[in-house]
Order: C-alpha cells, then structure tokens, then sequence
C-alpha cells in the first residue's frame, strides 16, 4: 500500500484585526474633537492698551449688549514693555460683529458726569465690550486700541466728525453737548492740548439727520457762561441749561446774513470761536487798515470795538495801542497823541446798499469837507469807548493833507468829543471859577461892612440932632429910609447873615467839585463804578532820598 501523504497550504489573511477598531475609532474621535475645538474657536484679534487692571487671561469676557461673543486668551507685555498686549477671540457665530472699525472699552465701576455706571462688574469682575462698526471691507486683523472710556456715540450710528481748533483759554470737555440754535444735535467726542501747536484741539460728533446743518460758512463758539449785554435797546440776560452752564458746551450757526455754502465733509477743520459774538465779524474777511492819533484817555476802548458812522457800523478796532519801531523812535509822540489802527471793512456796507463802494477811498477824501474821527461812550455802565466818525464843518480848514499818511499807513485826523469834551469843559468851568477872587471879594465884602456901619453911627447922630427937624421932610424921609437899608446890612442882621453863607457854600462847591473832575477825567465811569483806591505814599526812612 502506498503511503500518501498531504501538504497544508499557507494562505495569508490581510483583515485588520478587530483588535484595532478600538483604537482607530477613538483617534478619529479625538482628531474630530480637535477639529471642532479649533473651528469652534472663531476669529482671533489683539488689543492694545495701557494697562492690564482687571483682564485676566480665560476667564475675562468679551460682550455685546451684554451677551458673551467671545473671550481673552492672553495677556502679556508688548516688545518694548510699554503696553500690554491682550489677545483675544470672537466666537464662531458672532464674527460678523468683528469689523476694521470696531470698538473695545472696558466696562468698571465709574463714578461721572452721567451717573453710577458698571455696578454690576463689582461681583463679576471688569468686562470689555464690543461695539461693531460700519467698515465692509474684510477684517485685516489689525490691532484695535482697548480704550478706558465707553464711545459717546456707537460706531452704527451715522453723522458727521469734525475737528474744532481754540487758541481761547478754558477747556470744553469730552461729552460736552453740540448744539444748534439750543437743541441737542452732536456730542464732543475728544477733547486734548496740543502742545506743539498751543492750542486745544476737539473732536465733535453730530449725528444723522442733524449733519446736513453743518456747511463751510457755519461757525462754532463755546457755550456755558451767562450773558449780560446792555445797550441802547435795553439788558438782555442770556442764560444756558444747567448742564450746559456746569459742563459747558459748543454752539454753531450761521453769521447773520451768511450764504449757506458747500456741506461740510468728514473731519473738516473750524475755529471754535469764544462767544457768539465773535462769529458775526469772522466773515468779514476783507479790509483797509487806517491808523488815527488820539488825545484823550483810550482807557475803556478795548481791540474788537467798533467803528461807526452815525450808528452804522463800517468796521472794527485792531490794535490798541499800535506802535511801530519808527513810532518808538520819536519819544515826542509817547507824550502827545497814542496811535490806534483800526480796519475798515467794506462787505459791512454790501449788507445795506447794493453798489460797491470803495469806502476807504471815500473816507480819505471827505476828510477836507470835515470827517474826522473820535472817541465816544458806548456803555455808562462799563466805560466801553468805540470809534466814532462824523462831520464837523468847522474843521474844514484845519485839514492838513501833509498828515493824511505817517509810518507807512493812511491816517484819519481826529479831534476831542463827546464824554472827553465835557469833561475838558467843566474843568474849564472850574478852573474859571478858581480864578475868581473870591478871598478878596470877602475882604473887600467885610470893609465895605465896616464903612457902612460907620455910615450908620452918623445917620443915628443926625436923627438925634436938632438939626434933623429943620430940615425938609422929604430929606427926613430919605435919611429914615437910608437908615433902615443901612440895618439890614449890619453885622448879625438877616441879610448879611445869608451873603456871608452864600459865598461860604460857594467856595465849599468848588473845592469839592476839584478832586471829583480830576478821578471823572482818569475814569469816564467814575458816577457807576467806583475809582480805584490811590495807595497812600509810603514814608521814607530818614536818609533815604
């Protein structure tokens, strides 16, 4: 029998062990975890700022309208250890809140103009909330400045920023009130120092529907004092809001008779003007310089007072008082005259007539038929001057056109009127009166006293003598009549007792009526407002000189 044998065949089996399934399902899991760790994180962005006070790595949230929207990853110091760098993420289905013109601030307990604000932070800790902004472009993930203080006015909403220049002294501050014609319209956004330029530098806000108010010819002026004005029309007390008086605020407008103009465009430049005062006569731009020589006192006119013809206003006094080197030179004229330039602004004139006319020419030669300038009371109250111009026919031959220009400007010729002149009048008056001799009008008064009662001692004797009844009775009469005149003269009688009162009280009135002229001349407003007290002289030591 034969032996058959068989052989086992190999057959390599290439299924993966169930060994693994376990292990490969808990890596996919884990990569899956991963995945959606990482695309669940949403979109990461940094923050600036000076100081980390209350931001705490993991734990400090990001908030919109008090919703959560994402989280602060990491805190740490900036490259040159000069600020902090805050690192921060956006949730997944919150990242259309993040735009390039976003805004971060910090949310605290704050004590300020509004009010308690961020109580709540006391037991959960500081917050930073997210205001999103108007920016479609897509986020380039630049920095975003982390700020102390919440916006005045979220990045949504629509309207004008303009920047306001002030080389005035007093400080608008940040959440002021802009305001047009007194109704609320914008907020001051900024406010800051510029050192290099000295000068204050704001930024305002005025929102939508209220930003088409702002053209180019529109003027802005600070807000927050009460004002007092008098005039020939009577006192006018203009008072703000109590809020606006204790914070203050900007106030803009068009200058009477102002066109409107081009509409204003972002972050366009104005002057900030000190009062609403100011605006009316920024936009007369256009002016001929004169230069006037006065006598009397300047004490009361101030740079800003006007030039007027017959209550019509031509234009506005530039500098008091306006010296040049070559003035300085000639030392005489520190001693007679102060110059004082003024400007003449024609536009004031194309507000009343329709024509052009060239006024400083007109003015230069109607100074021959008498036109000349002076100085003139404007307020009793305050002592406020301005200048006056008007006619005088009698001038006329006094013109002298040799003197109609010094020192590189055309002078208008000037003479002494009005409150000057009155004064200089009754010290005229006075000084008369002073002349008078009336020491030895009383000397001569009290002889001729002493003759008449000698007078009357011979009188008394030819009334007692015997003669007296000899003699014609229209004589008796005449002598009788003398004598009674002669009692009433006498010393003790009525009548002198009344002249001797009389010329007393008129030396007291002129040595009293003296030193009142002398302070009226070196304060026009002396009658209102009392005169500066004099300081008494003090005594010299003995040897001093």
């Amino acid at each position: 029998m034969a032996n058959s044998s068989k052989i086992a065949k190999i057959i390599k089996i290439r299924a993966i062990s169930a060994i693994w399934i376990i292990p490969i399902i808990t890596a996919i899991v884990g990569l899956w975890i991963i995945y959606a760790h990482f695309a669940d994180r949403g979109t990461t962005f940094t923050l600036i700022a000076n100081d980390a006070n209350g931001i705490i790595a993991g734990k400090t949230v990001i908030k919109n309208r008090s919703v959560d929207v994402g989280i602060v990853d990491e805190v740490t110091l900036s490259d040159d250890y000069q600020k902090v760098v805050i690192k921060g993420r956006i949730y997944n289905d919150m990242e259309p809140l993040l735009k390039n013109d976003s805004i971060f601030w910090v949310v605290k307990p704050e004590i300020g103009r509004d009010g308690v604000t961020g109580l709540g932070t006391i037991l959960s800790g500081v917050y930073i909330e997210l205001a999103s902004g108007n920016d479609t472009h897509s986020f380039k993930n630049n920095p975003f400045i982390l700020s102390d203080n919440p916006p005045l006015s979220d990045p949504s909403i629509k309207g004008i920023r303009l920047n306001l220049e002030s080389d005035q002294s007093g400080v608008v501050p940040r959440g002021a009130k802009v305001m047009f014609r007194g109704y609320h319209v914008g907020n001051v956004e900024t406010s800051q120092f510029n050192v290099d330029a000295r000068k204050m530098k704001y930024q305002v806000f005025i929102t939508k529907p209220y930003d088409a108010l702002v053209t180019e010819n529109v003027r802005f002026w600070k807000e927050g004092g009460i004002n007092l004005s008098l005039s020939s029309r009577g006192a006018s007390l203009d008072v703000p809001s109590l809020d606006v008086l204790m914070s203050g605020g900007i106030s803009f407008d068009l200058p009477d008779g102002a066109k409107l103009g081009q509409p204003a465009k972002q972050h366009d430049v104005y002057k900030l003007y000190e009062d609403k005062k100011s605006i009316q006569d920024s936009q007369y731009t256009e002016y001929k310089e004169f230069l006037i020589m006065i006598t009397d006192s300047i004490s009361g006119l101030i740079e800003g007072a006007p030039v007027e013809y017959h209550g019509i206003r031509l234009g506005t006094v530039s500098k008091v008082p306006f010296y040049t080197a070559e003035m300085l030179k000639e030392k005489s004229i520190l001693n007679q005259k102060v110059p004082i330039l003024i400007r003449i602004e024609p536009d004031r004139l194309s507000e009343l007539v329709d024509d052009k006319i060239d006024i400083a020419a007109l003015i230069m030669e109607e100074q021959k038929n008498g036109l000349r300038a002076s100085l003139k009371t404007s307020n009793l109250f305050t002592g406020a001057l301005f200048i006056d111009l008007d006619f005088y026919p009698e001038l006329k031959s006094k013109y002298d056109k040799k003197l109609a220009n010094q020192y590189g400007y055309n002078i208008i010729q000037t003479t002494s009127t009005g409150f000057a002149q009155i004064q200089a009048k009754i010290l005229q008056l006075l000084d008369n009166f002073n002349n008078l001799p009336l020491n030895s009008t009383i000397t001569q008064f009290n002889k001729s006293l002493e003759s008449s009662e000698r007078l009357m001692q011979s009188l008394n004797q030819i009334m007692a003598s015997k003669e007296m009844q000899n003699m014609p009775k229209d004589l008796q009469k005449a002598i009788r009549s003398l004598n009674e005149t002669m009692k009433g003269l006498q010393p003790g009688s009525q009548l002198n007792t009344q002249m001797n009162e009389s010329l007393q009280k008129i030396q007291q009135m002129m040595d009293e009526l003296t030193p009142l002229l002398n302070t009226l001349n070196n304060k026009s407003n002396a009658l209102i407002f009392s005169a500066p007290n004099k300081k008494d002289q003090e005594p010299k030591a003995r040897g001093n000189k």
